[in-house]
């Protein structure tokens, strides 16, 4: 079981990450002593490596991306995926993806990528042309990750942190539309009073509005990793073959 109690050492910032076009969307909170938050701020970086060196240091970051791939391709994905879709339901839990095993990172066509998860298990388990189109950032975060860094470098899936926001309820509609935009924002204007400012921005009209929004929710969900508040799942996390947990927070 992975313990949500923050460190002992002070926890100055925290920062929530979502993959966009032209790298990574990074929304980073400064945090008052008593936690509360002092200032907001985002960015676009070009790399995941950038992330690991932000100059803020935040304490914890949440990526909206899985983190541990396992070898063998079994349909649902990980636990901690079928879980999150279990608790999502219907509605929202067709947003969590199987992951591809890690033998697809060095696919360069989708139909080697779809040869190679076929060829995991007995399952023939093929990939769709959405998660092929994610390998780049996918070998972005597994070349940088180790079992060290993802003490602080964690996974979240939004439409769980948005959940939660909301009483453990998922949410009505589809961030695709104009209503689940909406919705989004208003839970988030709860804590993060310059969310709106953020989507309105000029220089960050090369991001979709709702990466911006994943991000301020995974932010969201490093911010309760600071108050100890964060929750987990699976309780009991499998390890993939680098040592990675595959779980995810919320």
């Amino acid at each position: 079981m992975i313990s949500s109690q923050p460190s002992s050492e002070s926890v100055r910032y925290v920062a929530g990450v979502d993959g966009c076009r032209n790298g990574w969307v990074v929304v980073l909170l400064e945090l008052e002593e008593d936690s509360g938050v002092t200032s907001e701020l985002c960015r676009v970086v070009p790399s995941f490596a950038h992330i690991v060196k932000l100059p803020e240091s935040p304490r914890y970051i949440g990526v909206d991306m899985p983190i541990g791939l396992p070898l063998v391709a079994v349909p649902g994905g990980r636990a901690c995926d079928r879980e999150a879709r279990r608790m999502l339901g219907k509605r929202r839990g067709t947003s969590v993806f199987a992951p591809p095993v890690r033998a697809t990172l060095s696919a360069d066509t989708y139909e080697r990528a779809v040869a190679v998860n076929r060829a995991s298990s007995k399952h023939e388990i093929a990939i769709s042309r959405q998660v092929y189109e994610l390998l780049p950032k996918l070998r972005e975060v597994h070349d940088t990750l180790n079992p060290e860094l993802q003490l602080r470098i964690r996974e979240v899936h939004p439409e769980l942190s948005f959940a939660a926001m909301n009483g453990d309820l998922p949410l009505e509609h589809s961030k695709r539309t104009a209503a689940g935009i909406k919705e989004r924002l208003e839970l988030l204007e709860r804590s993060f009073p310059n969310v709106r400012g953020a989507l309105e921005c000029g220089t960050m009209d090369y991001v979709r509005r709702d990466d911006i929004l994943d991000a301020y929710a995974a932010a969201w969900t490093a911010w309760r990793m600071s108050q100890g508040r964060a929750r987990f799942v699976p309780e009991s996390p499998e390890l993939d073959s680098r040592g990675l947990r595959m779980g995810i927070w919320f």
